[in-house]
């Protein structure tokens, strides 16, 4: 069940205001249950806030790889991982974030004749999944996406200044 994405966009402030009260309810419900790292990304008091620079909201992808990590004398122990690169909406930093151990994903782009790509990244949400592993579901302009995981690995990586003194 979603908390903050089953919301219309003319929702009253009241309204929008509660979904988040029942949403951060949720995750502290769950906080021994996800992983230290999730539960931190989900819960930081950046990650909603607009004005922040570390806040994914209004970001744009840059990069996206899948891996199939290997291990085992044949190499035949595989694990997933999705890698995500994104620049921050004030376009000073990137934000990575890491999915460890996929266990499922879908990306779901709609292709419109916007120049803009995925464009900008609008809300996510984490949860748990029915298999008891870290849910990620993110809103894009042009697409949804829905990561199933062990964990996700937020990192803020500001860009350094270009600005020198005199």
């Amino acid at each position: 069940m979603s908390y903050i994405l089953q919301g219309a966009a003319d929702d009253s402030i009241e309204t929008f205001l509660e979904r988040y009260e029942k949403y951060y309810a949720y995750l502290d419900s769950i906080k021994d249950r996800i992983p230290k790292s999730a539960y931190l990304f989900a819960t930081a008091s950046w990650h909603y806030n607009h004005e922040d620079a570390r806040c994914p909201h209004d970001s744009w992808l840059e990069t996206i790889t899948i891996r199939e990590l290997s291990s085992g004398d044949r190499q035949q122990i595989r694990s997933t991982e999705i890698f995500i690169r994104l620049l921050g909406a004030f376009h000073n930093g990137y934000i990575e974030l890491t999915y460890e151990q996929v266990h499922s994903y879908s990306i779901n782009q709609l292709f419109t004749n916007s120049p803009y790509g995925h464009g900008d990244w609008l809300i996510d949400e984490v949860r748990l999944s029915t298999n008891g592993l870290v849910l990620h579901e993110i809103w894009f302009e042009q697409g949804k996406w829905l990561i199933e995981c062990r964990d996700i690995i937020y990192q803020w990586k500001p860009f350094e200044s270009t600005t020198s003194a005199a």
